[in-house]
């Protein structure tokens, strides 16, 4: 878009260069590339407004408020005022999905929502061109971000939409309008934002009246929470994950750090499957991925042709092997009681001395405590030696393995990663298996570039 065609789509005031061609977007000045227009949001410790004159140096282009006191754009670039800049930038996006006439799937969930968004833009991209959002730039500022800054030759969008609270959902679902949504696991997760899990699950639904009723629901049989979702669209529902699903597994081989084997089936065809990714939770996230790939005429054998050479994203279950022959499953990135349990699970199924470093769950309101009990409780039958970081419910984690059963001088508290980091150097032994997991606040994945090494991103 030129900026005037920019500034008529928002019906804003055009300042500056009209015809200086805008390529992309972006909330994030740290990320402005050349052609980007930069979107200048208040956030919790500035406003965008201040990056305005940096972002121009790079960008071509600023979305700003109406009353922003700023001077005059540099020669070649231009302002677009608006009375809401970030209302503006979800009508920019909503005006490319619609123009650029894309399949979107969406996908959303407490758990497990990025790996199965990359496993299905794997699936998908194998055949046609495909974008996705990237990282985890799911919300109401970075999805759009994502959206506006697509190559021009994708045929296909798959988004993973997120949520902490109310009603943002419901602003992604207008925006994205979906042909297919998929569900992953809905769990404990933002509960400190919510009254109970019973608002999480109304949360997560308020994507279903934007799915295309010609779409495709895809949610998971074995979820108690979704089992209301299919009267609540009149798009055709897909389930996975249970027995009698229409796409399910058989013969499952847990490899434990080998990852699995599987025989895969679907609406539409059947195939065994080597999945090298850890954990009988990525197996649920392949079929998960699977399935709403059937939407886009994929096969199962051609899951397992791609099935081959996935891996999960950065800091979530990548397998890293230091000198030794010591593994680390890096899981970093983010943690909640679900996913937790998930990872023990699978340290439990580990050769060798099976070391924890656990850092604390934020963000989970009354139920805290007896989260971080549980997995303290479940740390002791999973575990050899424990690590728990944080400086509050990991005490209580902490505690919980004792009680359940630790040796207290197998456990250990660290009040930080760096503190976590400089004990687990002292206490590493050769053929260790070690889990690192916490919330991203905990800041788990500097432990995990310390011992590989390098600088944390």
């Amino acid at each position: 878009m030129t900026a005037a065609e920019l500034a008529h789509a928002v019906d804003g005031t055009l300042e500056g260069a009209a015809d200086v061609i805008v390529l992309g977007a972006e909330v994030d000045s740290r990320r402005i590339e050349a052609g980007d227009l930069y979107v200048a949001l208040p956030g919790e410790r500035h406003d965008g407004h201040e990056f305005v004159s940096a972002a121009l140096a790079c960008g071509v282009a600023a979305l700003v408020r109406d009353d922003a006191e700023l001077g005059p754009p540099p020669s070649g670039k231009a302002l677009i005022r608006v009375g809401d800049p970030l209302v503006a930038h979800h009508v920019l996006a909503a005006r490319e999905r619609q123009q650029r006439g894309w399949r979107v799937a969406a996908v959303t969930g407490s758990v497990g929502k990025t790996t199965t968004k990359d496993f299905l833009t794997a699936l998908v991209g194998r055949h046609r061109p495909t974008g996705s959002s990237s990282g985890n730039r799911n919300n109401t500022l970075g999805l759009p971000s994502e959206m506006l800054s697509q190559p021009e030759a994708i045929e296909n969008f798959v988004a993973e939409a997120g949520m902490s609270s109310p009603g943002e959902l419901t602003i992604l679902g207008e925006i994205l309008r979906p042909q297919v949504l998929l569900y992953t696991r809905i769990a404990h997760v933002h509960t400190e934002f919510f009254p109970d899990i019973e608002g999480v699950v109304r949360a997560k639904a308020e994507l279903l009246p934007w799915l295309d009723p010609e779409g495709l629901l895809v949610i998971n049989a074995a979820d108690p929470w979704q089992e209301t979702f299919p009267s609540q669209t009149r798009a055709p529902v897909l389930r996975y994950g249970g027995e009698d699903s229409e796409a399910r597994i058989e013969s499952l081989e847990d490899r434990g750090l080998l990852g699995s084997t599987f025989h895969l089936v679907l609406p539409n065809s059947e195939a065994d499957v080597e999945l090298a990714v850890p954990g009988l939770h990525q197996v649920e996230n392949l079929l998960a991925a699977a399935a709403a790939a059937t939407a886009f005429d994929v096969t199962a054998e051609q899951v397992a042709a791609t099935a081959r050479d996935l891996c999960p994203p950065e800091h979530r279950g990548r397998i890293l092997r230091l000198g030794g022959g010591i593994s680390v499953v890096d899981d970093s990135y983010n943690a909640s009681p679900l996913a937790m349990r998930r990872l023990l699970e699978l340290l439990a199924r580990a050769p060798g001395r099976r070391v924890a470093v656990l850092g604390e769950m934020y963000e989970l309101g009354d139920i805290a405590g007896e989260a971080h009990a549980q997995v303290g409780q479940q740390a002791a039958e999973s575990c050899d030696l424990l690590i728990a970081v944080g400086a509050g419910d990991a005490s209580r984690l902490a505690d919980a393995a004792r009680a359940a059963g630790l040796p207290s001088g197998a456990v250990h508290r660290a009040g930080d990663a760096a503190e976590a980091t400089e004990i687990l150097r002292s206490l590493l032994h050769a053929d260790d298996v070690v889990l690192v997991k916490g919330s991203r606040g905990v800041g788990l994945d500097r432990t995990v570039a310390a011992l590989m090494g390098e600088e944390a991103a």
